[in-house]
């Protein structure tokens, strides 16, 4: 899945139908009391002193201090108390990064519970504006079903793409139930990795926290999800063996290198956690489902981790993790490193699937060019780029891939790109795959059937946006189609890009109106003919 597939949820009502938007009894959107017995936990010297050039101790209790006074025991929201610390020490609190900050907040975060008991995120799957959140959920348990005749099948899910690892399990165990699964949490998650794998112990998870994912007070916003996390830590054996024992698994959203914190050790190694996933998945025994970081760990080869089409396509590809989100504003960035760089780690992450890179959120977020980028870096088959809302789903053979989009939208296939040294520009193969079609996947050859060639009649050239400001390659690919066009032209940061269609081209149309097209001809021509 490509991230974004709104849910209805008590916490985000906006995704709702008008008549199941009321979640009383249900968890609400957070909310903060500064509290003045938690600073010690926030000012742990050992917590500081791992940190990359942060603020002093000294700034950031005098911080804390002239808030809790303007305070006055008031109950704020997120934005509230955002704002009363920019409004007492900006440049202290601008010099955090964004996860320093979320540890503040995290330390102040009141509890929800009615009669001391934890209130749990409401969600209605049919709910949804748009629907689409429900059929593919539906069509994933769907899936894990066939391994399962004649009962409900068993589905597990991981959230440890989140620093707060608990915030979304009762979202996800709602979502899949509600799907018609037996749903398992499976708690692993970089500090569970530590505990067992590394030099910690299953004790230790709380201070982990804090040390891995700048979070603070879990144990007392959620109880009842830290005891059952320290007594799954305390089985190891049991908990590594879930894979064999499951016919699905979900992968959540959030940090990719969070998830591949969770899987690998310290020197890079698949964990046994995840070589029993992937004994499971390759038997045919496990069907494997993610959104957003939970599909771009399950890249081979290489797996991206951050940036930007702009800095793709002037800064090209740098390998890196996790680049700190906020350093640009706290001065704090690596060294030669920007915010907004185009970074990729070669070790690869769950490879599942074979030489394939995976990216999402790609139309909306315009980020085609980036993509387009690292593959041509890489030493890739093909990408996969998946939009929001929408997912690809792979059914891997002996010889072969079957290929299939759902949901919203779609997703891009693309291919290799070839690089002329000459004129430094990239020239592939392009394909936006809508719902309402199946491919095959053979011989780094994507084959569809009952194809319907594209006509493009009317040779009036239609206006040259920007690929990135503007309205991006899918819409203005989808908008050629619609006034069968035979190419478009775009622009971007020093470069041209232009799409064509060949004779080659196939296109057909979803049913809500999607549209897909074959065989497309992308070139990015780099205007300074250097790429930096």
């Amino acid at each position: 899945m490509g991230g974004s597939y709104r849910t209805c949820s008590s916490l985000n009502t906006d995704n709702c139908l008008p008549d199941k938007k009321n979640f009383t009894g249900f968890r609400q959107p957070s909310s903060y009391r500064i509290d003045k017995s938690v600073f010690p936990e926030i000012l742990n010297p050992s917590y500081w002193q791992t940190r990359d050039r942060p603020p002093s101790i000294s700034d950031i209790k005098n911080l804390l201090e002239i808030s809790y006074i303007q305070s006055k025991g008031i109950t704020y929201s997120s934005k509230e108390i955002i704002s009363l610390f920019t409004h007492v020490d900006s440049k202290t609190w601008n010099s955090l990064l964004v996860l320093e900050q979320d540890m503040i907040l995290s330390a102040f975060e009141l509890p929800q519970s009615n009669h001391h008991k934890r209130l749990k995120e409401g969600v209605y799957l049919n709910g949804s504006i748009g629907g689409h959140d429900e059929s593919m959920f539906k069509r994933f348990v769907q899936e894990a079903s066939l391994r399962s005749p004649g009962k409900k099948p068993r589905i597990a899910f991981v959230t440890s793409a989140a620093n707060n690892n608990f915030d979304a399990v009762d979202l996800y165990r709602e979502l899949l139930q509600q799907a018609g699964a037996e749903v398992i949490w499976w708690p692993i998650d970089w500090s569970m990795n530590t505990a067992i794998f590394g030099q910690q112990n299953c004790q230790s998870l709380g201070e982990l926290r804090q040390q891995l994912f700048s979070q603070l007070g879990r144990e007392r916003m959620f109880p009842d999800l830290a005891a059952e996390q320290e007594a799954a830590c305390a089985k190891p054996l049991a908990l590594a063996d879930l894979p064999n024992n499951v016919q699905g698994l979900f992968l959540d959203g959030g940090d990719q290198w969070l998830h591949q914190n969770t899987f690998f050790d310290a020197n890079g190694q698949p964990n046994l956690w995840l070589k029993n996933l992937r004994s499971a998945f390759l038997k045919g025994d496990l069907v494997v489902a993610g959104t957003s970081a939970g599909t771009a760990i399950q890249s081979g080869i290489a797996m991206i981790t951050n940036g930007t089409s702009s800095n793709a396509l002037k800064r090209g590809a740098k390998i890196y993790g996790s680049v700190p989100e906020g350093c640009e504003q706290a001065q704090r960035c690596p060294n030669a490193i920007q915010e907004d760089d185009l970074t990729y780690w070669p070790g690869a992450g769950l490879s599942l699937i074979g030489p394939l890179l995976m990216d999402t959120h790609v139309s909306e977020r315009k980020r085609e060019l980036r993509f387009i980028r690292l593959l041509a870096e890489l030493d890739v088959a093909a990408g996969i780029g998946i939009d929001e809302t929408s997912a690809v789903m792979l059914k891997l053979g002996e010889s072969s891939m079957q290929v299939e989009a759902l949901g919203r939208s779609g997703a891009w296939w693309l291919m290799k790109p070839n690089h002329d040294n000459n004129t430094e520009s990239l020239t592939l193969k392009a394909h936006y795959l809508a719902p309402g079609k199946i491919f095959k996947w053979q011989n780094d050859v994507l084959i569809g059937q009952n194809n319907v060639p594209y006509q493009a009649n009317n040779a009036k050239s239609l206006e040259v946006t920007d690929a990135i400001n503007g309205p991006g390659i899918r819409d203005q690919v989808w908008n050629m189609v619609s006034q069968q066009q035979p190419s478009i032209e775009l622009t971007a940061v020093g470069h041209r890009v232009v799409v064509k269609s060949s004779p080659e081209s196939n296109q057909w149309q979803g049913l809500d109106g999607q549209i897909g097209i074959t065989n497309l001809q992308i070139e990015i021509i780099n205007l300074d003919k250097k790429i930096k």
